[in-house]
């Protein structure tokens, strides 16, 4: 997998190159706003400059982007590249959007290291899939390390309990290798590493493309059933002795 990323990160599209996933909506930017809506719904906190956001294996930048064209005004920091696998091209891929990047916006490159507990919310959406089994756990504890006590950790999956998903997924090239995890798995990641308090939200049942539908995504939040989820947890204040 180590080229997996660089293969397709100059013409990477949200996967819009699947005719199914066309269907559902035109741009990558439908998708990544039902996660952003969601998040500002969760977090009304971003749409003030107070607290200090990491997006986590952030690519392009293209959800704090989002966030930002929306009015977020949280301090953004993305982290380009996860681990091994993201090589030096996809972690600069997408130069037109990157010149689109939201102000207050700092990108990490690999190897920099952020203070214990810098961020108030991270995020890492749609990535974990592509994280081999044996190494998730580390990406957990990292996460739970840089954000604050009481900060929020938001993880966005692909749901496999969706057999659309599935189908979409094993015909997408950057795919190939992905390794899909539903919630359960998540939050086993994550109380191995801290105590958290955990909650999760379907989405996407609807086509992103009609937002008017949205209301019926909130409804059915419940149903582990939409094409993703996200597992939100809560740092605690302190941890038990």
């Amino acid at each position: 997998m180590t080229a997996e990323f660089d293969k397709h990160a100059a013409s990477y599209d949200g996967g819009l190159d699947n005719p199914i996933k066309r269907m559902m909506g035109d741009s990558a930017d439908q998708f990544i706003a039902v996660k952003a809506r969601w998040l500002l719904r969760r977090e009304p906190g971003l749409r003030t400059a107070g607290l200090a956001m990491l997006d986590y294996g952030c690519g392009a930048g293209d959800l704090m982007r989002v966030l930002a064209g929306m009015g977020t005004k949280a301090s953004f920091t993305g982290l380009r590249r996860l681990d091994r696998h993201a090589g030096p091209r996809s972690a600069s891929a997408g130069p037109r959007r990157l010149a689109r990047r939201p102000p207050r916006h700092r990108r990490r490159v690999p190897g920099h290291r952020s203070p214990d507990g810098q961020f108030d919310v991270a995020t890492i959406s749609a990535v974990l899939h592509h994280v081999p089994i044996e190494e998730r756990a580390a990406v957990y504890a990292e996460l739970g390390r840089v954000v604050k006590p009481g900060g929020r950790i938001y993880v966005f999956e692909h749901n496999p309990r969706n057999p659309l998903v599935r189908y979409v997924i094993a015909r997408t090239p950057i795919d190939e290798n992905a390794i899909l995890l539903d919630a359960r798995e998540v939050h086993e990641g994550l109380l191995g590493a801290a105590r958290y308090e955990l909650e999760t939200d379907y989405l996407m049942f609807m086509p992103p493309g009609l937002a008017f539908l949205s209301p019926i995504d909130r409804a059915l939040a419940w149903l582990p059933l939409g094409a993703q989820y996200v597992v939100a947890a809560r740092k605690p204040i302190s941890q038990p002795a």
